[in-house]
């Protein structure tokens, strides 16, 4: 009789062994099956990515200022300064694809900067006089750059976390200009 009972011990742990993985092997079939049937629309209500809302962009009174903090603060968010050198600057409104955008200009003798919120208005910013070259190694800000240029004239062109920027001077040598983005800092 021992015998018989060990014979039937070895049945019962083979049937259960047998049952676990069969079991397991369903779920993995059923969980594969759940990934390829899932449409793009499924995967983007499970994603992790949190995707932030356009930023809307109340009208304002076009506004002059002589400090980069007050035109900051009109603009609503920071600004590239140049401290070393005489500010004129203004703040207005303007459309981009159907959306309210605030524009902000400093004005510095020689050099132009503008500023568009939100960034996604940032094709305002460009000169289509100029010729764009792509720089790999241009920053300003610790933001990566893009420089274009025609003769004397001179732009670089980058975002910030929410706004587009444009730094143009009319008539630089490239090294000079180059050393002007270099000295440059925020302002809020």
């Amino acid at each position: 009789m021992p015998e018989n009972q060990g014979k039937g011990r070895g049945k019962g742990i083979l049937k259960t062994f047998f049952a676990v993985t069969g079991t397991v092997l369903l779920m993995a079939v059923v969980y594969l099956a759940a990934i390829m049937l899932q449409t793009p629309a499924d995967g983007a209500a499970g994603s992790f990515v949190v995707e932030d809302e356009p930023e809307t962009v109340t009208r304002m009174q076009p506004a002059q200022f002589s400090d980069a903090q007050s035109l900051a603060a009109q603009f609503g968010a920071p600004l590239p300064v140049v401290p070393s050198l005489l500010l004129r600057g203004q703040a207005g409104n303007t459309t981009h694809d159907g959306q309210n955008v605030r524009v902000a200009s400093l004005q510095y003798e020689g050099l132009v900067v503008t500023a568009v919120r939100p960034a996604s208005a940032a094709p305002l910013l460009l000169r289509s006089e100029l010729s764009v070259s792509l720089v790999s190694d241009l920053t300003v800000l610790n933001h990566p750059a893009v420089l274009a240029a025609r003769g004397g004239a001179k732009c670089v062109y980058f975002t910030g976390e929410s706004a587009a920027y444009s730094v143009y001077t009319p008539q630089a040598d490239e090294d000079a200009f180059l050393e002007v983005l270099k000295h440059m800092t925020w302002t809020k």
